[in-house]
């Protein structure tokens, strides 16, 4: 008896012995290797990016949005000492301390139609690749970095994310030597309000009109003729509406349209920046084509460029002159007449002085 008592404490304690190598391995594991968000994203815990145009051309189905997710420190919980979170294997310091996060989507086709479009990131995604390997209070600063489409007047907000890593319990409080994300909680870096996600708002960049107009002048103008256009613009993105229906202008690309006396062509929603050239294709033989741009002076000229400034009147004004000259053969018919009653008038005039005197 006394023997089998001491093989089955002998038993025990290797057994306990094994639990506690096992505990402390699983939980130096688990520090060395770390967590991650992952499972612990829900509704509301997710970036929201919002993208709003002047009209749908101006959307696209291949747009990408880019977010920087940058560790800015720690704070401690308890006794427990905090370590820097890691990212792609390393500590997430200097040249390494941002992640950066991509939202894409069909946002045009997401529209169906309209001039807004929205799509989300969950945090499981956005912290994807980043790992903890001790408790605390990590903190993370989530900003939108600014991209090139001249339409979008690109979002300035950010916000403060904050991490906190705990150990994990069983039911009766004793720690099972596993870390466990406990909570995520979003700031608003301006107002210091607190939401349940990061909400991004891109919306169109400040935009101005460019208007070509027609106009005819001269004693052989015909005010119903039809001059016809091309117009190139450059540094633009999307599908640009004008004022006629059936036309539109497109990055790059020549768009030809024709004008009467007294009409204007008008593309809408330009942004600051974009380069427009103008050609008059066809002048109806008229003598002369003046064009001014922006309200210059006018100069001899088919074609003109320039570049859109939200601080001027973007206009291009042409005007054709077609004049008739008086035909020569009239002149020609009277001259014999003209010169003869000059000469009878000058004969009057001597015949009379001689009297006289």
């Amino acid at each position: 008896m006394k023997k089998f008592t001491k093989k089955l404490v002998a038993s025990m304690l290797s057994t306990a012995m094994l639990m506690g190598m096992s505990l402390t391995a699983f939980a130096a594991n688990s520090q060395t290797q770390g967590i991650s968000v992952n499972g612990y994203s829900g509704p509301g815990r997710q970036i929201t990016n919002t993208w709003s145009v002047a009209e749908n051309g101006l959307l696209n189905d291949s747009e990408t949005f880019d977010f920087a997710l940058e560790y800015t420190g720690s704070d401690a919980i308890g006794t427990n000492a905090s370590s820097t979170p890691i990212f792609n294997g390393s500590e997430m310091t200097q040249d390494n301390a941002t992640k950066t996060a991509q939202i894409t989507s069909a946002w045009k086709t997401k529209a169906a139609g309209g001039a807004s479009s929205s799509e989300t990131l969950s945090y499981d995604e956005l912290f994807d690749g980043i790992r903890f390997t001790a408790p605390g209070l990590y903190h993370f600063m989530l900003r939108e970095n600014p991209g090139h489409n001249p339409n979008i007047a690109y979002s300035d907000q950010s916000y403060l994310l904050d991490v906190q890593v705990v150990w994990e319990t069983e039911d009766n409080g004793s720690q099972t030597g596993n870390l466990k994300v406990s909570g995520i909680a979003t700031t608003s870096a301006a107002t210091n309000q607190k939401s349940e996600g990061a909400g991004f708002e891109n919306t169109e960049a400040d935009a101005e009109s460019l208007k070509i107009t027609k106009t005819v002048s001269g004693s052989a103008a015909n005010k119903n003729d039809e001059f016809t256009f091309t117009v190139v613009v450059n540094g633009i993105d999307g599908t640009y509406s004008t004022n006629k229906a059936d036309v539109t202008v497109t990055n790059g690309e020549e768009t030809t349209f024709t004008l009467k006396h007294g009409e204007t062509f008008e593309i809408k929603n330009l942004p600051a920046g974009a380069v427009y050239t103008v050609k008059e294709t066809d002048s109806k033989g008229y003598d002369t084509t003046n064009v001014s741009v922006n309200g210059g002076k006018a100069v001899e000229s088919k074609s003109a460029n320039g570049t859109i400034n939200l601080d001027a009147t973007n206009t291009v004004a042409y005007t054709n002159i077609d004049t008739v000259t008086p035909p020569t053969g009239v002149i020609l018919h009277f001259a014999p007449v003209l010169l003869a009653f000059a000469a009878a008038f000058g004969g009057c005039l001597v015949f009379f002085r001689r009297k006289r005197i």
